[in-house]
């Protein structure tokens, strides 16, 4: 009788282990589950990054030029039409002509608010990109790769509850050392400048034949925009390492934790040349940059 109940319990035992660990397992493969459905209705539009890559690169935009400003409004436009307000913040910088005279050009910044779930909190994470190309390209990857990924980043995210505040920027005068970023940040105050938490700067990074996408900040460490982008899946090849330039510059220079997104400059980088055309992007590394984006700051 003993022996008997011996068995009775154990065999009771290893039923109710065997249920509750199954139990244990459903609800971690329905979480699962659910992060991929999230992802899925998340997950970014390839063909609408190439058709905004397509019409930014079917013309030079240096700065200050008609096409420059057309860029803007092809960006504006469809940035409305995802239902944003949008605000237009306008500077001038003198750029040398061709024959070395000085002139004076105005470009903009395009602004895009994408308020808290709590509007109190004025906490804000930036995400950003310049649309403006250097004299000799029609800039595919640096940077109408970048620009089609905040885009698609601000038309998935358009209705995602979020504990920061968004702002997606389109800065103009890129190429002449940062002009429209430096503007922006100027014109910030004190409070405005502690309230932004993190930049996540994307240009040029998806070049075919060129490296994975990285992520760069001025010291080589981790800050907490770097955090940020390590909280979905770590097997997006996206390292760390250092890359003193692009928008984020002028953020870093203002003790703003920031990141870059782009491919290392090698003698592969086709960027500030005739050969930066549409023909050389690398859709996987298009989506690869915008998934990782757009699913960390889902959460």
């Amino acid at each position: 009788m003993k022996n008997k109940c011996i068995k009775l319990i154990l065999i009771f035992t290893l039923i109710s282990c065997y249920v509750f660990s199954g139990c244990t397992s459903l609800s971690f493969n329905n979480k699962n589950q659910s992060t991929v459905a999230n992802n899925v209705t998340r997950e970014s539009n390839q063909k609408l990054m190439m058709n905004t890559i397509k019409s930014l690169a079917a013309n030079n935009r240096t700065f200050g030029s008609d096409n420059e400003k057309k860029a803007y409004e092809y960006i504006e436009n469809k940035i409305q039409s995802y239902g944003y307000k949008t605000q237009t913040q306008t500077f001038s910088f003198y750029n040398h002509t061709s024959d070395n005279k000085l002139q004076l050009k105005s470009s903009q910044n395009l602004i895009v608010i994408k308020r808290s779930k709590a509007n109190y909190n004025k906490e804000a994470v930036i995400i950003c990109a310049h649309y403006d190309c250097s004299e000799n390209s029609v800039g595919a990857n640096d940077n109408a790769s970048g620009v089609s990924v905040v885009m698609e980043t601000a038309r998935l995210l358009k209705n995602v509850p979020s504990n920061y505040e968004l702002r997606f920027i389109f800065f103009g005068g890129e190429e002449l050392g940062g002009v429209g970023s430096n503007h922006y940040i100027k014109n910030l105050s004190s409070n405005d400048k502690k309230n932004i938490k993190a930049v996540i700067n994307i240009d040029s990074i998806a070049q075919k034949g060129g490296s994975k996408p990285y992520i760069f900040t001025i010291s080589g460490k981790k800050n907490f925009a770097v955090t940020l982008l390590e909280r979905k899946p770590k097997d997006m090849n996206i390292k760390k390492t250092d890359r003193e330039f692009s928008d984020y510059v002028a953020f870093d220079a203002n003790k703003i934790p920031a990141l870059c997104i782009g491919q290392a400059y090698d003698k592969n980088l086709k960027i500030n040349s005739p050969q930066d055309t549409i023909s050389l992007i690398d859709e996987s590394k298009l989506k690869l940059v915008a998934d990782t984006v757009i699913n960390s700051l889902s959460n």
